[in-house]
């Protein structure tokens, strides 16, 4: 008997997983520095590159979930780049 992959997800409530912690911890990997940022106002050490690079990544992955009409994805990814946008503005503006 062979398994399809649409059956394991069914079994293990992929959907909901996704929903309830990988969403989430995915959307809230990026606040621990932008609170770090927000509370010491010291942005020496971060890496601006980084986040360019991130934000186009981000960016990209959330229109993959507009395209594909993945909700989750395009939500996930989508507040993503929005924190990282928000980050990478103050850094600009606290390094000037």
């Amino acid at each position: 008997m062979r398994i399809t992959r649409e059956e394991v997800a069914k079994k293990i409530h992929w959907n909901v997983i996704v929903w309830m912690i990988v969403g989430p911890v995915n959307m809230g990997a990026m606040f621990p520095q932008l609170y770090q940022i927000i509370t010491t106002q010291n942005v020496i050490g971060v890496s601006l590159e980084m986040f360019v690079i991130f934000f186009f990544l981000q960016l990209a992955f959330s229109l993959q979930g507009f395209f594909r009409r993945d909700n989750m994805l395009m939500i996930s990814m989508g507040v993503c780049a929005i924190v990282t946008t928000i980050i990478i503005s103050l850094v600009l503006c606290l390094r000037s």
